[in-house]
């Protein structure tokens, strides 16, 4: 059902639309407020939420350019938001920017990006939005709580048969992996 595979990829491309209007917002381009930002955030996690199940449910096997690029969208989109947060305040700009840095050896020394590494990438990022949404009491941030509970309950069983036991063993490999980068100690008394 190559409709279904269309449908996945506009999605997707709806999210890389909506991380350019996040990062305008941050940049002050355009005009938005922690509450937008919010309703953005909110899109984007839907999108991303449907977007992958409808490519597989439509059985095109062939990939195209827009779905390849699914996992870089989702990591601009995250810095769109670090863009955002530090425009208004919650984060230091110091503090996003080491972030970013310590983000980017990480990838380096990996040596490639992950569906793992851009999670843990970005949930930091969202969780700490979403905290600073809370504790202003922004109706947005307690609808950003019930979507994920939703989003929990809804994949339940997909989330602890195959997300969650993915994630683990992904963050697993990637731990070792860096661990096999890092200097020893006999090599340091070289």
């Amino acid at each position: 059902m190559l409709w279904m595979k269309s449908l996945a990829d506009a999605l997707t491309t709806t999210r890389l639309l909506l991380a350019i209007v996040l990062a305008l917002f941050g940049l002050g381009v355009l005009t938005g407020s922690a509450t937008d930002a919010g309703i953005v955030v909110l899109a984007a996690w839907t999108t991303d939420l449907i977007d992958g199940p409808l490519a597989r449910k439509s059985g095109v096997t062939k990939q195209t350019w827009i779905g390849s690029h699914d996992l870089y969208i989702d990591i601009g989109f995250g810095q769109a938001l670090l863009i955002f947060m530090c425009s208004v305040g919650l984060v230091n700009p110091l503090v996003a920017l080491a972030y970013v840095l310590v983000w980017g050896i990480i990838v380096w020394r990996y040596g490639r990006v992950t569906k793992t590494l851009g999670a843990i990438f970005q949930g930091p990022l969202y969780i700490w939005f979403g905290i600073r949404l809370l504790v202003r009491g922004a109706l947005v941030g307690k609808i950003m709580v019930l979507w994920l509970l939703g989003n929990i309950a809804v994949t339940f069983k997909r989330l602890t048969r195959r997300d969650l036991p993915e994630f683990i063993h992904g963050a697993g490999l990637v731990l070792n992996k860096l661990a096999d980068r890092l200097p020893h100690g006999r090599d340091l008394e070289s």
